[in-house]
């Protein structure tokens, strides 16, 4: 018998109004649907709709109590309005654990992918949950208008078990705020273009399914084309995708060709799910962005009218996805002058015409160039606060340069090291979206030289106290795409990545980014070395300093490291990390052939001066001198090593002689005894 909708919804209202309050489910409460599912497995009934329930809470019979045994079914059923979907939060999770061939014998099916809120004997579920809290998917989203839990717990003798089930939070959303705003290109599965024009300047785009997990193997490309005098900003504001660690052989680039390898690796290298931003027309253009894992809130902006988001995963694992925001924004930063007021000390000016304060420095309008404390090189005004802030595009990064430096610090402070109480420069940067702290410096000691690990940058200066006697400060500032890196050739997508190579020049320098000043956080390079056939590389530390606990120098202690490898698309399990201060006896590395890789990756945590290196090509023969040449030098150092004088060295070589003739004689009297004998 057919049941019509109308009769269907009062049903679904009058039960949800009745049982959304507490679980005691009861074979009466079920619904009449056209499948018999409910009273084949006898299931009891629990349902929720939207009507007049925007959110709620669910849980397991007896909660927090133990559930009992041999629940055969109950259905939670969750139905919202036609364009509604539901969001399902598990805040506890506590059924017996598998069995030891995995098998779950109390268990949680959810079925996300209906079309009618309802099931039978032939509806596959999506995911089916057992054991703890921390072995489940947490939070699940329907794909349409209603999801549906199944709950059975087995028969088991004696007591029920110690498991206390499972509680929950939904809620109903809006599936219109999860649609790309953009146009699906005709013919294409997950190709979609976003235009500028008057009336469409923003907009949302996601990951297929979204905030559903994404499929197997998807392949999908946003391109972005801005009008003349505009470029794209995106923001990802959530980043949720499968990660390997750096640890595993990465067996899915070893088909891939040699640029494409190259670029799965870089930032993102040990990450089958990757989301790729190229500042361009197409995937040869730079990257500028390129994010796996988890994310929060990361920005990208081009430096032209057009950009291209690619986002690709295996058939493996698949999480969340992304979502993302975008805006068509003037290509030119309006600078902004601001004034600052001191109503304790009125001689000092306050008009913007005076002195400029909380400046804008777009890469645009100004590639380098200069900022200071107000008055500079005369002293500053007291109890104010300026703010410096500087905006690239792409892959460029801020590098900041400090040429003078004198901040006032009271008298009863010890050191320039406690700036509390002193005035002060602050310089911050963007670490997972959020503004941190870079560090604070006051007093004479002028602060390192410092890059941005994005293309954003604010420095601060703050003044408590005023003098005629000191001068502020003064920093040299540049935008740069080669990562503060002097040799070697750059990779045309303006990504960290340099080459070396024999033809070019033999032998040579490489550092850290930003060497002599402090690397930049959350970043990775990589040195790519192309010696002649039977040539090998040398590779000498002259200067070693990266922040990271020994031996193993691991992410998970929140190392940065050098690692390094002969292989193009893997790391080398043979070859040994360096972090901290190396000793001088690892300083050396030889690769085993004429190709070699030198990885350098720094974390969001804490920095170091880095490094400095030195590298040469070297042939059989330029290594079979240098090991003569080795052996030489060998005996004369152990000689002055044991000696203060010749004099002694000639002692030591006419003992040498007397201790050879005596060993001699007595192996011939050694022989004669033994003739004797026999």
């Amino acid at each position: 018998m057919r049941v019509s909708l109308a009769v269907l919804l009062f049903v679904y209202t009058t039960a949800a109004l009745h049982l959304c309050t507490a679980i005691n489910p009861a074979p009466e409460n079920c619904l009449n649907y056209e499948s018999t599912y409910h009273i084949t497995r006898a299931c009891d009934c629990v349902v929720y709709q939207s009507s007049g329930l925007t959110s709620g809470r669910f849980t397991s019979p007896n909660f927090p109590q133990v559930y009992p045994a041999s629940i055969n079914c109950i259905l939670y059923s969750f139905i919202g309005e036609p364009l509604e979907i539901i969001e399902l939060n598990f805040i506890e999770f506590d059924l017996k654990m598998p069995d030891p061939s995995g098998r779950c014998g109390d268990f949680l099916r959810v079925y996300m992918s209906l079309e009618r809120p309802e099931v039978n004997e032939f509806s596959r579920h999506d995911l089916e949950f057992c054991g703890g809290y921390s072995s489940i998917q947490n939070t699940v989203f329907s794909a349409g208008r209603s999801l549906i839990l199944e709950f059975h717990s087995d028969y088991r003798t004696g007591k029920p078990g110690n498991y206390s089930g499972f509680k929950g939070v939904f809620q109903f959303l809006d599936k219109r705020n999860f649609q790309t705003t953009g146009s699906k290109v005709a013919g294409q599965s997950c190709l979609y273009d976003f235009n500028s024009n008057n009336s469409h300047h923003s907009g949302r785009f996601f990951s297929p399914f979204y905030p559903q997990h994404y499929r197997p193997n998807a392949s999908c490309r946003y391109r972005f084309f801005a009008r003349p005098g505009e470029r794209v900003k995106v923001i990802f504001s959530n980043v949720q995708l499968h990660h390997i660690d750096a640890s595993d052989p990465y067996p899915r680039t070893r088909s891939l060709p040699f640029d494409e390898q190259l670029l799965a690796f870089v930032c993102c290298r040990d990450s089958p799910d990757v989301i790729t931003v190229y500042d361009g027309l197409d995937e040869s253009t730079p990257v500028i962005g390129q994010f796996c894992g988890v994310h929060n809130s990361e920005e990208v902006i081009s430096t032209g009218t057009t950009l291209i988001v690619t986002f690709v995963c295996d058939d493996r694992n698949q999480k969340q996805g992304f979502s993302a925001s975008y805006e068509f924004i003037n290509k030119h930063a309006s600078k902004q002058i601001k004034s600052i007021k001191n109503e304790s000390n009125p001689t000092v000016p306050t008009s913007s015409s005076q002195f400029q304060c909380n400046e804008n420095m777009d890469s645009r309008t100004h590639r380098n160039g200069t900022i200071s404390s107000p008055f500079h090189p005369g002293p500053y005004p007291a109890n104010i606060k300026c703010r410096y802030s500087f905006h690239g595009g792409g892959r460029e990064r801020i590098q900041i340069r400090f040429v003078h430096m004198d901040l006032h610090i009271p008298r009863e402070t010890s050191s320039a090291e406690d700036c509390s109480d002193a005035d002060s420069v602050s310089v911050y940067i963007l670490i997972n979206g959020k503004t941190e702290v870079l560090n604070t410096w006051c007093g004479r000691k002028l602060p390192p030289m410092l890059m941005s690990n994005q293309h954003t940058m604010i420095v601060e200066f703050q003044s408590l106290h005023s003098s005629k006697f000191i001068t502020g400060f003064k920093a040299q500032y540049s935008f740069v795409t080669n990562f503060g890196i002097k040799e070697g050739q750059q990779d045309n997508r303006g990504m960290c990545v340099f080459n070396y190579q024999s033809a070019v020049k033999t032998s040579g320098e490489f550092t850290s980014p930003n060497y002599n000043g402090l690397y930049p956080r959350n970043t990775e390079c990589h040195y790519l070395f192309y010696g002649k056939e039977r040539e090998r590389v040398q590779i000498t530390f002259i200067d070693f300093d990266v922040d990271g606990l020994t031996p193993r120098c691991e992410e998970s202690t929140n190392s940065d490291y050098v690692s390094f490898s002969n292989f193009a698309e893997s790391e080398d399990r043979k070859m040994t990390r360096l972090c901290g201060s190396a000793p001088v006896e690892k300083r050396e590395i030889w690769s085993d052939g004429p190709f070699f890789r030198v990885i350098f990756k720094s974390n969001e945590m804490y920095d170091s001066t880095g490094f400095q290196a030195i590298y040469q090509f070297k042939g059989p023969t330029d290594e079979e001198q240098e090991f003569n040449s080795r052996k030489n030098d060998y005996a004369p150092k152990e000689q002055k090593r044991n000696s203060g004088n010749s004099i002694y060295n000639s002692s030591a070589t006419a003992s040498l002689e007397n201790s050879i003739v005596i060993i001699s004689a007595s192996l011939l009297l050694l022989d004669y005894s033994i003739f004797v004998f026999l």
